[in-house]
């Protein structure tokens, strides 16, 4: 049932912020089912029969949890010829689907390898970060939305630290503030944006976001920032 590759136009899959199949223009919609089958392909790689029809109908007796894959996949097959690969008993996504979260996955760690701080804010930087599959709860999703979350916060700081480094505080700051926003117990990304404003004159701004620190890290770990963001304030704490 394979087809051959660039017979139809590609798949788009997108999992960022929910579940969307486009190809030639058109947004499809397919079933739940079809949704959970594509995104685990997507998320975990090609896999095998046995272990699909396990990890999506795990409260299934193993021969009603194969059946109801292969009538999955005879679905997905006949909706969106090209979307899947079966190989023996290992089912991929085809050749021509193009998964948004694979392009992330590339982009942040082109990020984290970068030694430039980047002439503009990169496209994969937004207030919600990366929002995988939200509102799915399975703990296959949930593994690779910590990971993913490790993966943008990482990068997206190693940016944002770069931009201090050649005085774009104003690309620092942006950038540090969108770790905060995922991350508010990262104290590395808080002392980025103070230094963002303090190299900005922007003191106000400084003294606000470090005592939203030591509330948060005070409610959240009974405990005050470190000695090293503390005297990054300096005399700006008292003013």
């Amino acid at each position: 049932m394979d087809e051959e590759p660039g017979a139809r136009a590609p798949i788009e899959l997108r999992l960022l912020g929910g579940v969307e199949v486009e190809q030639d223009g058109e947004v499809l919609s397919p079933g739940i089912r079809q949704q959970r089958l594509l995104a685990a392909l997507a998320v975990l790689g090609p896999r095998p029969r046995s272990f699909l029809g396990e990890l999506l109908w795990s409260e299934r007796p193993a021969e009603r949890a194969m059946g109801s894959l292969r009538t999955t996949v005879f679905n997905i097959s006949r909706r969106l010829p090209g979307a899947l690969r079966t190989r023996g008993a290992t089912i991929a996504l085809g050749e021509d689907v193009r998964v948004d979260l694979h392009e992330l996955r590339s982009a942040l760690d082109a990020a984290a390898a970068a030694q430039k701080a980047p002439a503009e804010i990169p496209w994969f930087v937004r207030p919600d970060g990366a929002e995988l599959l939200p509102g799915w709860y399975e703990g296959w999703v949930s593994a690779e939305q910590d990971r993913l979350r490790a993966q943008y916060v990482n990068a997206v700081e190693h940016l944002a630290r770069l931009a201090l480094e050649r005085g774009d505080y104003y690309r620092a700051q942006v950038l540090a503030e969108n770790v905060r926003a995922l991350a508010p117990l990262r104290e590395s990304a808080v002392r980025v944006s103070i230094e963002a404003d303090l190299g900005l004159g922007n003191h106000a701004p400084a003294l606000q976001t470090y005592r939203e620190f030591c509330s948060v890290m005070a409610d959240e770990l009974g405990a005050p920032p470190s000695l090293q963001i503390t005297q990054l304030m300096g005399g700006i704490r008292s003013a």
